[in-house]
């Protein structure tokens, strides 16, 4: 018996500590009623002097949303509102995060009104003190806009300029009010954009229904997930690619989930490209039917292959559950990303790293929240100074917060 305590206490005084992450609240959001913003569910952006972007999809004067400003000044963060959404015709309710261009505008959605209130593009672009807002773009009439409806993702861009983002529903008629859509904004001359549907999701659903947004690689191409479809109503990875012999884009399926014990189910949150290989969430399926990491890759045998890189435990073993959001790379190749549920309180959520280690990914919970610091995170993580940003939906004072981390 003391050779067996002996050993285990050599075992732990031997075996290396793993160092506590540093969790801090770098701003909450205001009580109802404030004025400020509620319920952020965007991606912290960066400006070149370390200020921090984003929106939240209600609060401000009308209730319909706010795009605020952070920034450092001796130990805290100071808030600024630089558009308060009316829900109008301005569009209103942004459920994304923002996306700069390379002159320091900024590009979001919304995710209703505009001119048939079914959603808008828009940009924020530097005038003198202040912010001039414009409306780049306002979707179809509702219930048949063919060219989508309710934007719901975060845009990016390509080498040329054009912009690329999701429609949750709308597009092709017969998924009750649209299947979802990947549209292109092109800019013409006299400062306008054109608009084009490149992808409508189908309405048998084959070909995935829902989408979340898009990734773009090197060489063009879009890889995306939809949240539900496929063969077995969970959903599926796709890519597209432009075809200049058709001159058209392309669609290829992937990978289709199942869900169960070997696969994810009903992916949600942006992939992340890294070396060639693609990683991504689902917030369902998996050995707990929790969620998944996976990760694919092309074998020149096989083709696409997915891999769950990690399956979230149970409803009570401290890790996290269903996670909604895509992931963030550090350059060592950790892996971050947050989870909805779950964490050592059982439901406020948690912010996880995934290192790999002798060919195995091992996950380390790095932070639980506890509703006072923030509750159900669903925001990409942005890698900014060794810190990983990132907001939660509620807590706090509960609308929201934006949290930082130090791994």
């Amino acid at each position: 018996m003391k050779l067996t305590l002996l050993s285990v206490m050599l075992v732990l005084f031997l075996a290396p500590l793993a160092p506590a992450a540093t969790e801090s609240t770098v701003y909450v959001f205001g009580a109802p009623g404030s004025g400020d913003g509620m319920y952020p569910r965007s991606t912290p952006v960066f400006d070149p002097q370390g200020n921090l972007y984003g929106t939240t999809q209600m609060g401000g004067s009308h209730n319909a949303g706010i795009v605020f400003e952070l920034s450092p000044a001796d130990g805290q963060w100071i808030e600024k509102v630089l558009y308060e959404f009316t829900g109008t015709s301005d569009g209103g309710y942004p459920s994304a995060g923002l996306t700069f261009d390379s002159d320091g505008n900024l590009f979001g959605t919304g995710s209703s009104g505009g001119s048939n209130g079914t959603g808008v593009v828009f940009e924020l672009s530097p005038n003198g003190a202040g912010w001039k807002y414009s409306v780049l773009y306002s979707f179809g009439p509702y219930p048949n806009s063919s060219d989508g409806f309710d934007p719901n993702s975060q845009l990016i861009f390509d080498k040329l300029g054009n912009i690329y983002g999701t429609t949750y529903e709308g597009g092709v008629p017969g998924c009750f009010q649209g299947c979802g859509t990947v549209f292109q904004l092109s800019p013409i001359q006299g400062g306008e954009w054109k608009e084009q549907v490149i992808h409508a999701f189908v309405a048998d659903g084959n070909d995935g229904l829902l989408p979340g947004g898009v990734a773009i690689s090197n060489n063009g191409t879009l890889y995306g997930t939809t949240q539900n479809g496929g063969v077995a109503g969970s959903g599926v990875l796709y890519l597209l690619k432009y075809s200049s012999a058709k001159k058209k884009w392309i669609e290829t399926i992937m990978h289709q989930f199942v869900g169960g014990d070997t696969d994810g189910a009903y992916p949600e949150g942006k992939l992340l490209i890294d070396r060639g290989h693609l990683y991504g969430t689902s917030e369902g399926g998996g050995t707990s039917s929790h969620g998944t990491v996976f990760e694919t890759k092309l074998s020149k045998k096989t083709g696409w292959a997915t891999t769950v890189l990690h399956s979230f435990g149970d409803s009570f073993s401290g890790d996290g559950i269903g996670p909604q959001a895509g992931l963030t790379v550090d350059a060592r190749g950790n892996i971050y990303g947050t989870t909805f549920y779950g964490g050592e309180f059982n439901y406020y959520g948690t912010v996880f790293e995934l290192s790999k280690k002798h060919h195995a990914w091992i996950e380390t919970v790095l932070h639980s929240f506890n509703d006072t610091d923030g509750d159900s995170p669903s925001s990409d993580l942005t890698l900014q100074n060794g810190w990983l940003y990132g907001t939660t939906s509620t807590g706090g004072n509960v609308n929201g917060v934006v949290f930082r981390i130090q791994p």
